[in-house]
Order: C-alpha cells, then sequence, then structure tokens
C-alpha cells in the first residue's frame, strides 16, 4: 500500500481547529467557563506547534536517511 507523504502544514492547520472547537464546545456545554477558558487557546496553539515540530522533524529525519549517502560508489539506478 502506497502512502503520501506528511504535510506538515495541513496537520497543524488541522490541529488549532480541532482545539478551537473543542474549546468552543467546551464552552457551550457549561463544562468550563469563559473565565476558565482563557487558557485553552494558547495551549492548543502551543500543543499545536510542538506536534508540528515533531512531525517536521521526523520527516525530515526518516527523508534523510533514505537519501543521504556518502558513498559515491553506491548509486543504484534502479533504484
Amino acid at each position: 500500500m502506497k502512502t503520501h507523504p506528511l504535510n506538515v502544514s495541513y496537520l497543524v492547520v488541522g490541529l488549532v481547529f480541532l482545539g478551537v472547537s473543542l474549546s468552543w464546545a467546551l464552552r457551550e456545554s457549561g463544562v468550563l467557563d469563559l473565565g476558565e477558558a482563557e487558557w485553552l487557546l494558547p495551549l492548543t496553539l502551543v500543543a499545536a506547534g510542538v506536534i508540528g515540530l515533531v512531525a517536521f522533524a521526523a520527516k525530515g529525519f526518516s527523508t534523510r536517511s533514505k537519501t543521504d549517502s556518502d558513498d559515491p560508489d553506491s548509486y543504484d539506478p534502479d533504484a
């Protein structure tokens, strides 16, 4: 099964949207008061940013490990 590459910006935007909608749902259901929820949006942004950085680093690490080769004699034209 062929998978598509990870798009980190889509991941971060999706996480921010999910966090904002979760914040709205918690406030509308009465679970959180408006005063209690003032920390929820910044927490959502920080969490999405951290997850995005981790995904970006993991993507770069996996791509680099597959393509980097210091040995010029190891060229494989069939790869």
